[in-house]
């Protein structure tokens, strides 16, 4: 037969041999890739150029953590580099950390996994929620700790730029819930964590978290659907970034509208955010950039946007940036989760009818939530809601209907 293919015979050993090679090759294909190896000190922020390939939610790599809050809760601590997607798309490098309890899970079902969005640490690279972590100096550690104790795994986010290299891109809502939604997936596929893909998944964030949890809100339906997300509490929330803009501009928290500057110029590079600056503007933006919250509260205290811009001019209302800061403004999409909003009565940094109004917004698209009001401040509020945030949480993954008001 010349124009036939001749088949060569295989021996049961050959046979077996090509057989298993081919269900190795197989199960490679449908894996994905190990992650790198780590550099070691803060050369492990630095992400690889070109970033691996892969998926949003992949780890690039990961080191166990040495920190006192998984100390001090008999937990397993992973510091984690993985793959995000800024405002326009692209693939991005975000670092965070992953704790898990070390006790068996006993609840009902696989281990729940929470994400914990922190509020402002600041903009300098040293103020990343992993960094301070690892320096016992983490200052939302009581919220991590009080969803460990209830032996759920804890995901927290550096957000976009902070630890990692560019400007931290603080109340960008849109990357900084994609951040959250992405370390939950890196949690899922971070194999020494063993958190099932499948688990029920909770959030919490509060002030800058706030409004994080609120795009994960909002985006989880769309970018994250394989998640299972059962609940999502934000509290403090930034949802409308003019008018807590108004409210803060020459006040005791001026340093985070100027941070807001900061995290839009990382955010949107075509904004080109230093040509609204002056000389002075840019020094004292360069300057804020490198401290941690309570520093730069201090330093910037009473000032005004209006002293450091061409012409004393209003950035947030020139066409461009006003609609960069409308398109991250919180309530225009339908909740597809429950939602648990509290805040205080007597907020002074994001109004109390900032939350108002936002539940307004998501009760008019048929959501399903509830807004807790404490006769409290910014900081006290947090800590007010604690109890009531944790047990929402607890009865989302217990299976509780959940309750609203107002709507």
């Amino acid at each position: 037969m010349p124009n036939s293919i001749r088949c060569r015979s295989l021996s049961p050993v050959r046979a077996l041999l090509a057989l298993v090679t081919l269900l190795a090759a197989l199960a490679c294909a449908a894996t994905p890739a190990l992650a790198l190896d780590p550099p070691s000190g803060n050369a492990f922020y630095t992400p690889p150029s070109p970033l691996p390939a892969g998926r949003a939610g992949d780890v690039i790599w990961y080191r166990v953590a040495n920190t006192s809050i998984a100390r001090d809760n008999n937990a397993n601590a992973y510091e984690v580099l993985y793959r995000s997607t800024n405002v326009a798309g692209n693939a991005i490098a975000v670092s965070g950390t992953v704790l898990v309890p070390r006790a068996a899970w006993t609840g009902r079902g696989t281990r729940p996994l929470t994400a914990y969005a922190s509020g402002t640490q600041g903009w300098d690279d040293s103020c990343a929620p992993s960094r301070e972590m690892t320096a016992g100096n983490f200052d939302e550690s009581f919220a991590v700790s009080n969803l460990l104790a209830r032996g759920w795994a804890v995901a927290v986010t550096d957000y976009p730029g902070l630890g990692t290299p560019g400007d931290h891109q603080y109340n960008v809502g849109i990357s900084e819930g994609r951040a959250v939604l992405d370390i939950l997936r890196a949690a899922t596929r971070l194999s020494p964590a063993g958190i099932s893909a499948t688990t029920q998944v909770g959030v919490e964030g509060y002030s800058q978290g706030g409004g994080a949890a609120g795009w994960v809100i909002q985006q989880e339906a769309t970018y994250a659907p394989e998640l299972n997300v059962v609940g999502v509490a934000g509290g403090g929330t930034p949802a409308n970034l003019q008018a807590v803009k108004n409210n803060i501009d020459g006040s005791a928290f001026f340093a985070f509208l100027a941070g807001t500057a900061i995290g839009f110029r990382g955010g949107y590079p075509a904004l080109d955010v230093n040509r609204y600056l002056t000389l002075y503007g840019r020094l004292a933006i360069s300057t804020l950039n490198s401290l941690c919250q309570l520093p730069a509260l201090a330093l910037y205290a009473a000032h005004h946007l209006t002293e450091y811009t061409v012409g004393g001019i209003d950035p947030t209302v020139q066409p461009a940036f006003r609609a960069a800061l409308d398109a991250n403004n919180l309530g225009g999409i339908r909740p597809q989760v429950p939602v648990l909003q509290y805040h205080g009565s007597y907020d002074e940094v994001i109004p109390y009818s900032v939350e108002q109004n936002l539940q307004r917004q998501w009760c008019a698209l048929g959501a399903r939530t509830k807004l807790s009001a404490y006769p409290l401040e910014h900081v006290s509020t947090q800590l007010g809601a604690q109890i009531e945030v944790v047990n929402w949480l607890a009865d989302r993954f217990a299976g509780v209907a959940a309750p609203s008001n107002n709507c």
